[in-house]
């Protein structure tokens, strides 16, 4: 068993500087999953969601040998931090749409084809049959995450199950959904890729 499991957040970020690597990839376990679940909850698009907890913990990773927990809470620091990537991702979001808004009516119909709109559907459609594919427990906890945005320990106390065991449920949902979707994924990029050229 990894020594570093049993420590506290504080103990881990005192011997960050000198265990760089091991000490970031245990507080990476410690916190990808409900990180990923904010954003997922805030964005509703998990590759979006995905890069920006990648994002949290590359900024994170930059501050290995100056951070200083004055909080006292890693939790709390985390939980702004992608909260404030999200903001940053809905803001550039609402840019984008202010300026698509711009473009004549000619150019929105050459961007958004039938062809196009038939591939997000067909891709919603296998993100819902990765869902439904997942074992029913893990299948209720994802989707309280996800649909309720309940906290780990909200689910545990509704379904009576450890908080670990709602983990275990997340971590095996959110791979099987990448392992479901990720073929179409590249089909649709590449298609559109394709269309635009």
């Amino acid at each position: 068993m990894n020594k570093l499991t049993s420590l506290s957040d504080q103990q881990l970020i005192e011997i960050w500087p000198k265990e760089n690597d091991m000490v970031f990839a245990e507080i990476y376990n410690r916190y990808w999953d409900k990180l990923l679940a904010v954003a997922y909850n805030r964005l509703g698009d998990l590759f979006d969601a995905e890069e920006c907890v990648q994002d949290v913990f590359c900024k994170f990773w930059g501050l290995r040998n100056k951070f200083e927990l004055t909080s006292g809470n890693l939790n709390n620091y985390l939980s702004r931090s992608i909260r404030n990537q999200v903001f940053t991702v809905l803001y550039a979001r609402n840019r984008q749409k202010q300026n698509d808004d711009k473009l004549p009516v000619v150019e929105d119909i050459n961007i958004y084809t039938p062809e196009k709109h038939l591939i997000i559907q067909e891709l919603n459609r296998q993100f819902d049959l990765a869902i439904n594919a997942l074992p029913t427990q893990c299948r209720i906890v994802f989707l309280l995450k996800r649909e309720e945005g309940l906290s780990i320990n909200e689910i545990a106390e509704k379904l009576d199950i450890s908080a670990n065991t709602v983990k275990s449920h997340l971590k095996k949902a959110n791979r099987d959904i990448r392992n479901n979707t990720e073929l179409l994924t590249i089909i649709v990029i590449y298609f559109t890729l394709l269309q635009n050229k």
